[in-house]
């Protein structure tokens, strides 16, 4: 099981990222169906928080400096693009070299040799530079077969609450997501991580297949 501790390094590959919705996402991600049956996947894996996008540098800081750092083989980092993904992936590579980590050039490309970096940016899970966030990600991959359907629907309503409110929604893609948890009876209330535990997500979507090749390199 991929361990959750935030101060302590258990395992020899590591995913740090951006907030709890997102480490409970990856982890019942490396522990679904789809992916047990490939070795190291939810043993070998250790997923920490490294808090908001403006930690990140200082996380990785207290990194080097805990029990066990010297033991690992692979760090990936993955958070959101948010509005620009060019400055997101600038400011993962200045963290990194900051801390004298190896730098990435690109998304999804490994670096470095006797400890392996890389980083991922969300919704996107390949080397493709695009705007968004986990939720996005999250929309793209849902379960229910019906769901592009009731999305429609969500999009109509959002969309008439705005010109109701007369301002738009500030985080379109949270409101998006978490009406559909509202109008869907198993996922009623839930954060993302216990969607993903309830099933919410199709952890077979082809949208994940980069993000799993890539863990799969180096484990």
């Amino acid at each position: 099981m991929p361990r959750k501790t935030n101060n302590e390094i258990q395992k020899e590959h590591l995913i740090l990222c951006e907030g709890r919705d997102e480490q409970e996402f990856l982890i019942n991600f490396l522990e679904s169906d789809t992916l047990s049956f490939l070795p190291g996947f939810s043993n070998d894996i250790q997923v920490m928080d490294f808090g908001g996008n403006s930690e990140l540098l200082k996380y990785l800081t207290i990194l080097k400096k805990m029990d066990g750092f010297e033991k690992i083989k692979s760090l990936l980092v993955i958070r959101d693009a948010e509005t620009n993904a060019e400055t997101a992936c600038k400011e993962i590579q200045a963290a990194l070299q900051r801390n004298d980590f190896p730098v990435p050039e690109t998304p999804c490309c490994w670096k470095g040799e006797t400890l392996r970096v890389g980083f991922v940016l969300f919704p996107q899970c390949d080397s493709t530079l695009r705007n968004g966030t986990l939720e996005d990600l999250c929309l793209s991959i849902l379960s229910d077969t019906s769901a592009d359907n009731t999305l429609k629907h969500i999009d109509k309503f959002l969309a008439n609450l705005e010109e109701y409110r007369g301002k738009p929604f500030s985080r379109i893609f949270k409101a998006k997501l978490h009406t559909y948890f509202s109008v869907h009876n198993d996922y009623v209330s839930l954060k993302i991580g216990e969607a993903a535990k309830a099933g919410a997500f199709d952890w077979n979507n082809v949208a994940l297949n980069p993000l799993k090749n890539f863990i799969q390199e180096i484990l």
